[in-house]
């Protein structure tokens, strides 16, 4: 296949996977075995969200999370067979605490603020404030002013816990909605339905950052979509959170207690008395009401958050993939921020008792690496970027099932292939034994391999290709 051939099999993919092997179509009420054809070597997406390892399938992975957020915001301005017409919508945004004063750039353009205006120095001698004004591209934007001030065991270990902080926020939430409104919680949910769409954001300084669209659905006796209760049009949804973020936490292992120094040479913190720490979220919480018949509209929203989802833990990529081990780390050319996150990541793993509490304290299934060093590269931060309730809209599957869908009926049309028609009308492609894909009576084996990453070098590139 040419070069520029095996770009269109995968879509455009920079780096994609090279499968080789065959798909074998069996009639289950005969056992008659008819191979399917196909070229031998198959390039199929790489599937990488980041626009630093690919950008092909970060704009299409973009474009289906965007897809995703609009879908439930559309359904709740107009209405649709999950969603009643009119429900109320937040934009949340969910801050991790401070673990040291850092360079920052307030303002735009020429307006941009003095970083950090403080006087004195701090325990080691370091200036505590920041005279500067950061511009945009400032690579110190996010760095500790003083490195030895910033608590690294601990910023790892919120990163690692946000998923089960945000658990007991949505949790505790409903509680505090039931208790406001005068009702059970088994009362609340015949009434209403609170989903969501969450999107992480790992910002400069190392640190997760929550962005969620919280959508209240109207619930008849039946459980089938209504208008909201008036109870819960107005604000007391957002006074209920705003309550609750204030006053959540969760229970997780003191990294202060491992005694450990990292490369900058800071000290651990002063270690709770019972080896405990409370995960909180940061002082800086933003709740507003969206209004979708306004100048907010349902793209906006998507597109603000679907563009947190192609960005990199670094602006260059350097932690893309995992870290296999700290002589892997020190051949990285990362700044010193990164690389300390990094190494805090790996020195909590080690030891053994720490990492395997605090993985039971975040909900994560015991493995053979422990979630700190696994998820190092991210530091510390292993959940999902983007994740939704059931309700909130359609899914990642699904969407790609449409794609996949109506790639096979082109793949048929320029192969001169015959259609076929589905129960509901609709066209599609024809196995081996002319039945509709998908068909019962159809059982489909495929026998594939890995045979490589980019294409195929065996290949011939022709001029085009070039």
């Amino acid at each position: 296949m040419a070069g520029h051939e095996q770009a269109k099999a995968a879509g455009g993919c920079a780096r994609p996977i090279r499968l080789a092997g065959q798909t074998d179509h069996v009639d289950l009420a005969t056992g008659e075995i008819r191979r399917a054809s196909g070229p031998p070597v198959v390039h199929v997406r790489c599937n990488n969200r980041r626009a630093s390892a690919c950008p092909t399938c970060s704009a299409l992975y973009k474009r289906d999370a965007r897809r995703i957020v609009i879908t439930g915001l559309v359904g709740a301005a107009k209405g649709n067979q999950n969603v009643g017409a009119g429900c109320p919508v937040w934009f949340v945004t969910l801050t991790a605490p401070s673990f040291g004063p850092v360079h920052s750039r307030c303002g735009r353009g020429a307006e941009a603020k003095v970083c950090r205006p403080r006087r004195g120095t701090c325990e080691h001698g370091r200036a505590l404030g920041c005279t500067e004004r950061h511009g945009p591209d400032d690579r110190r934007l996010g760095e500790p002013i003083c490195p030895r001030c910033f608590n690294y065991g601990r910023a790892v270990v919120w990163n690692s816990m946000c998923a089960a902080l945000w658990k007991a926020t949505r949790d505790r939430l409903e509680s505090a909605v039931a208790s406001a409104a005068g009702l059970t919680m088994t009362g609340l949910r015949r009434e209403i339905r609170v989903s969501f769409v969450k999107v992480a954001e790992m910002q400069k300084r190392g640190l997760v950052h929550l962005h969620v669209v919280i959508r209240v659905d109207g619930r008849d006796s039946s459980g089938e979509p209504a208008a909201v209760p008036s109870w819960a049009a107005g604000d007391l949804i957002a006074d209920c959170l705003r309550g609750v973020v204030a006053t959540v936490a969760v229970d997780a292992p003191d990294p202060a207690g491992v005694a450990l120094l990292d490369a900058s040479g800071a000290l651990p913190a002063q270690p709770s008395s019972d080896g405990r720490w409370e995960v909180r979220w940061g002082a800086q919480v933003d709740i507003r009401r969206i209004d979708l018949d306004g100048e907010t509209n349902a793209a906006q929203v998507a597109n603000y958050l679907a563009k947190y989802l192609t960005k990199s833990v670094t602006g260059n990529g350097l932690l893309d993939s995992p870290v296999r081990s700290l002589g892997h780390l020190a051949r990285l050319p990362l700044r010193d921020h990164p690389r300390r996150l990094v190494e805090a990541c790996w020195r909590l793993g080690s030891d053994r008792a720490f990492a395997e509490a605090l993985d039971a304290a975040a909900g994560r299934a015991p493995g053979r690496t422990v979630g700190l060093i696994r998820w190092s590269h991210a530091f510390g931060f292993g959940s999902h970027w983007m994740t939704k309730s059931r309700r909130y809209s359609t899914t990642f599957g699904a969407v790609r099932a449409v794609r996949r869908r109506w790639a096979r009926l082109l793949g048929a049309a320029l192969g001169g292939r015959p259609f076929g028609t589905d129960e509901a009308g609709g066209l599609v492609t024809l196995d081996e034994f002319g039945r509709p894909d998908g068909d019962a009576r159809t059982l489909v084996v495929g026998e594939w391999r890995y045979a490589g990453r980019g294409r195929d070098p065996s290949a011939t590139t022709d001029q085009a290709g070039a």
